[in-house]
């Protein structure tokens, strides 16, 4: 029987599986683990779609949104996340936290800069497995536990410049993370007359790095609606392998697309919408080598929501939301590509006219099928974030 421990926060690359992982090791485990989408929380609260909206967005997607802010301005959005997993028979509780996106930006005149921290992907688990290995005179019990601790980033600068109602965007990010890998196995007391077993110790350490770039855009229409659009790049990610006699590795990472828009219904009401796609299907593990245990698929995602302004708590705008979204995962074991599904709302809380503001979002939702994969998740995700503007 397996026992989770925590997930704690970080994102993460492809577990050069030296241990091979299965039954109640989470889904977000699998190749380069889950994609942490660098949003905040109003983002996150409208079915985390970040691209286009009103009133501008601190999450780390078009660089041409830069332009939907007036003032200069820093947020910070942390993340906590509450798992459970479900196999054929038994199930664990875990969880993950982390820091989702962290930005500070100034407008100046037509032009716009900003320069972020964001997640990318998120793998962190620790894992005890109970069992007895059988040798020819006997047996002997034994508990093994396999971490992984460690994740990758991106830390992003980018620029825009608005031409009239036409903004133009373009960004720099850079990949970096690392992950360190254990594995110890201890023996009990031998069975059936079995000779004593010393324990198994194992670690590998590894570095990543890379370079992405994207270019964007986006048409406003008055202080009513805005639509926009994003291209990023592939690029290569290379991991070099520490402490042991193993070569680097590389390979390429997917292009992707997003768009997203909103519109102001009413001077309360506001609607927005978003989807993107990635091209996984094409990534192979490092350098072409074949026979792991995960399948890269394309994925998809769309969400949406709506926001009403028309509410007020102790002097202060409170703004409510609600939205839905889904997305496909870029890794499965076998052929058969996860979904993940939610739905999603929140609330935020303005001060002095946008001047400081926190916003709050929950998400309910599930990956994954028991009859289909053999593992499901479900999961309740918190999303903080605290902005301040200067004017």
């Amino acid at each position: 029987m397996r026992e989770g421990r925590r997930l704690w926060a970080g994102p993460v690359l492809f577990a050069l599986a030296a241990f091979p992982l299965s039954a109640q090791t989470p889904l977000t485990s699998i190749g380069l683990g889950y994609p942490v989408a660098p949003v905040d929380g109003r983002s996150a609260a409208l079915g985390g779609s970040g691209t286009g909206l009103l009133g501008g967005s601190f999450s780390v997607g078009n660089p041409a949104d830069l332009l939907l802010h007036d003032e200069p301005g820093f947020s910070l959005s942390l993340l906590g996340e509450a798992v459970t997993v479900k196999g054929e028979g038994s199930s664990l509780n875990t969880g993950r936290e982390r820091f989702s996106a962290i930005r500070a930006l100034v407008p100046f005149g037509d032009w716009a800069a900003s320069l972020a921290f964001g997640g990318e992907f998120d793998q962190d688990w620790s894992n005890i497995l109970r069992d007895t290995l059988p040798l020819s005179d006997g047996s002997v019990p034994y508990e093994e536990t396999r971490e992984h601790d460690g994740g990758i980033s991106n830390i992003d600068l980018s620029i825009a410049r608005r031409v009239g109602p036409v903004g133009v965007g373009v960004s720099a990010q850079r990949l970096t993370g690392s992950l360190r890998q254990s594995f110890f196995r201890v023996f009990q007391d031998p069975l059936d007359g079995a000779p004593p077993l010393a324990a198994v110790v194992g670690a590998r350490e590894l570095s990543w790095r890379a370079w992405r770039f994207k270019a964007g855009g986006s048409i406003q229409v008055g202080d009513r609606a805005v639509v926009g659009a994003a291209f990023g790049t592939g690029g290569t990610l290379y991991a070099t392998v520490g402490n042991a006699e193993e070569p680097d590795a590389d390979f390429e990472l997917p292009t992707s697309i997003e768009v997203g828009g909103s519109v102001r219904v009413t001077n309360n009401l506001l609607v927005t919408a978003g989807g993107g796609r990635s091209g996984w299907s094409a990534v192979q593990p490092f350098g072409g080598q074949t026979g792991s245990e995960f399948t890269s698929h394309d994925t998809v995602w769309m969400g949406g929501g709506l926001e009403y302004g028309g509410l007020s708590l102790i002097g202060g705008r409170l703004p409510v939301r609600i939205g839905v979204r889904k997305r496909g995962l870029p890794f499965s074991r076998g052929g058969e590509a996860l979904d993940e599904q939610a739905f999603t709302g929140g609330f935020g809380w303005e001060f002095r006219e946008g001047l400081a503001v926190f916003d709050l979002a929950f998400e309910s939702g599930s990956r994954g099928d028991v009859a289909a994969v053999g593992l499901a998740e479900s999961f309740q995700r918190v999303t903080l974030s605290f902005s301040l503007r200067q004017r």
